[in-house]
């Protein structure tokens, strides 16, 4: 998290030694994208994920094992924050995606912050801190309440139909229906899956396999 007390990470510190990145939001956000339309049955899909973000985050390729290296990116992905327990099950719905909606986060941005995401430098934690701030007042942030609101609770025969028209109309085009709600959620999973491969690909390469 931000702290008024000190500047925003310009490393990620692992087994004692910090290792310089790139801090440009667009690294996360499309580490992010790519996690939450990953088709989990695919085998190579993290490790691919892993080495395409670890190669644009990290100015020095950090010498550390690949666990290290997902709880760094994780940690810094986080914005330093503690990985929130997985709760529940079955399907849950997605209420935004960086690549499709693009155009509202864009204008959101530009609305309530004045800034223009095509030419800012910002850092990816002052970006999800903005983004967590972002109003109603914008056109995305009501896009992800018609989402997220549960039809079967609306008693208004007329507004339950408009309400689900809407949702019709912004409906996510990529995994409209995910097991995760949020990368956060889905971080232990995404770190087991991505240890796993990796630790087969070391065995195989040591010819232990």
């Amino acid at each position: 998290m931000i702290k008024f007390t000190a500047e925003l990470p310009r490393a990620i510190t692992i087994d004692g030694v910090a290792y310089a990145i790139n801090t440009d939001y667009r690294i996360m956000a499309d580490f992010e994208t790519k996690i939450s339309n990953a088709d989990m049955s695919d085998k190579p899909a993290f490790p691919r994920i892993l080495s395409e973000t670890v190669s644009a985050l990290f100015i020095d390729m950090p010498r550390a094992s690949a666990q290290q290296i997902v709880d760094g990116v994780l940690w810094y992905y986080r914005c330093g924050n503690e990985p929130k327990p997985v709760t529940g099950g079955g399907s849950r719905k997605r209420y935004y995606d960086y690549g499709e909606d693009a155009d509202y986060i864009y204008a959101a941005f530009m609305q309530q912050y004045g800034d223009n995401l095509i030419t800012a430098d910002m850092h990816w934690w002052e970006f999800r801190a903005k983004f967590m701030g972002l109003t109603e007042d914008t056109e995305f942030v009501k896009i992800m309440q018609y989402r997220g609101t549960d039809v079967s609770k609306i008693k208004s025969k007329d507004e339950k139909a408009r309400i689900k028209k809407l949702q019709e109309r912004f409906a996510l085009n990529t995994q409209k229906m995910q097991k995760f709600a949020s990368l956060e959620d889905r971080n232990e999973n995404f770190k087991r899956k991505l240890q796993q491969r990796y630790e087969e690909v070391r065995r195989l390469a040591e010819g232990k396999e």
